[in-house]
């Protein structure tokens, strides 16, 4: 049965993408790096440069991201190989514990053989006694061995009569008491084996148990490592973005700077041009009045004229404007309800979900029971793939007539249970935790009726 879409297992803090979508539409605007004048190219080199800062900074936090990603690929692998490492421990102490159980169960039809033996023994003893209760009964009752005595002829015979006596007094004695000490020793037998055999398949029990919740523990591990994978890759995707953008903007700062270097280099030279054509024009003014004057003390009748001109040398501006069915169940958990069987806002990913059960939470060490006496059908942890995916630490039962539970977000290595074992109802399955999908401590409830998800409230 499908349980759920699968999500990611395990939240870390990471930097938003949101600024580096933000930076990168900021960098495809169009830069005019052929302003009309300084004032404009140096307000885009401004923007230019805080937006390069803050690229250079979404590097950084993308690349202390990475690292805090390796960091913690580490930390996983490393508990990963530990986990392996108990796996095949427990695996050798379980072949060592069914070698024990096989030998166990070898020495029982041994004992079997030996038992049957035993019996046979004391059916034929028990025969011999009956055999011999009804010839005293028939002689006399119990004074057989005495008519014996006295029927003797003469003293001799008496004296064989009476040791006669005595050998069959003590083989019945000594009957009677191989009887008691073999029934004795069949009961201490059997008694000794099957309690040796129960604790055997006991200690077999816990460690496949324990078995159980190292597999979980490493799906859980392999779980982590793929989507730290997947986040490097998609961090490095969108470091390498930055990097892009960063060079774009080196880029076009670059030519802003070139542009702003050749516009001061053009209006120093037209200053000089200016300056130079404003001394000519007043070398040639000055040139022009003491031509004037010196015709003015001439002799000549003549009046001349004055001519004069003026230059006026204009500087180039540098102004410029800026652009821009009641009582089935128990309740599986103390707690308090936080979520029913409701459409809702998914706490973790935001999105809107129909919610198939009820989260019960609490704080502290919380016990989670069956809440109905079935066969389990899955303990483990809910891998990608697994049909319990979001739901950590997860445990399944079939309570048959087409009902189902399910108990998820569970503390990890606290699972009480194996598929296939049969739980009665109260019966603990594990603890209340916040594994899988899950934003804090509790326990995520649901009922199924023939596959379908049905409220669990009317049930309880």
């Amino acid at each position: 049965m499908k349980w759920g879409k699968e999500v990611r297992m395990k939240k870390n803090k990471r930097i938003g993408f949101a600024a580096t979508v933000a930076a990168a539409v900021l960098i495809l605007q169009p830069v005019n790096v052929f302003a009309s004048n300084i004032s404009d190219m140096e307000k885009q080199k401004q923007g230019i440069t805080e937006q390069r800062s803050s690229v250079e900074k979404g590097i950084e936090a993308k690349q202390s991201e990475l690292n805090q990603i390796e960091s913690d690929t580490a930390s996983v692998k490393a508990t990963l190989e530990r986990v392996s490492k108990e796996i095949n421990e427990t695996n050798a102490k379980l072949k060592q514990q069914v070698e024990k159980v096989n030998s166990e169960q070898k020495q029982i039809q041994k004992l079997k053989q030996e038992i049957a033996v035993l019996k046979e023994e004391i059916k034929q003893r028990q025969k011999v006694l009956e055999k011999r209760a009804r010839a005293i009964q028939t002689s006399g009752s119990g004074k057989s061995y005495l008519t014996i005595l006295m029927q003797a002829e003469d003293f001799s015979d008496f004296i064989d009569r009476a040791n006669l006596v005595q050998v069959i007094v003590k083989s019945d004695q000594e009957i009677m008491e191989k009887q008691k000490s073999d029934q004795k020793l069949l009961n201490d037998k059997q008694t000794a084996s099957e309690k040796k055999l129960a604790e055997l398949n006991k200690m077999k029990d816990q460690i496949m148990l324990t078995k159980n919740n190292l597999e979980s523990q490493k799906a859980e591990q392999n779980d982590l490592i793929s989507t730290l994978a997947a986040k490097k890759n998609k961090t490095a995707q969108e470091t390498a973005l930055l990097e892009s953008q960063k060079s774009k903007l080196s880029s076009q700062e670059q030519t802003l700077l070139s542009n702003i270097s050749a516009a001061y280099a053009e209006e120093q030279r037209k200053k000089e041009e200016a300056a130079k054509r404003a001394m000519e024009e007043k070398r040639r003014q000055a040139a022009a009045n003491s031509a004037a004057s010196a015709r003015a003390v001439s002799p000549s009748p003549s009046k001349s004229a004055p001519a004069t001109s003026s230059a006026v040398a204009q500087a180039p501006s540098t102004g410029g404007s800026s652009s821009s069915a009641g009582g089935m169940f128990i309740k599986p958990a103390q707690g308090i309800l936080t979520s029913g069987f409701s459409d809702r806002t998914n706490p973790v990913t935001g999105q809107h979900e129909s919610h198939k059960g009820q989260d019960i939470a609490a704080g502290g060490t919380v016990q989670v029971v069956a809440a109905a006496s079935g066969r389990v059908v899955f303990a483990g942890y809910g891998a990608p793939g697994s049909g319990y995916g979001g739901y950590g630490y997860v445990v399944e039962i079939d309570h048959g007539n087409g009902y189902q539970t399910l108990y998820g977000h569970m503390r990890a290595g606290s699972l009480n249970v194996v598929a296939g074992q049969n739980v009665m109802q109260g019966q603990a399955i594990g603890i209340m935790g916040s594994t899988g999908q899950s934003t804090g401590q509790h326990l995520h409830f649901e009922i199924h009726k023939n596959g379908v998800p049905v409220d669990p409230t009317p049930y309880l």
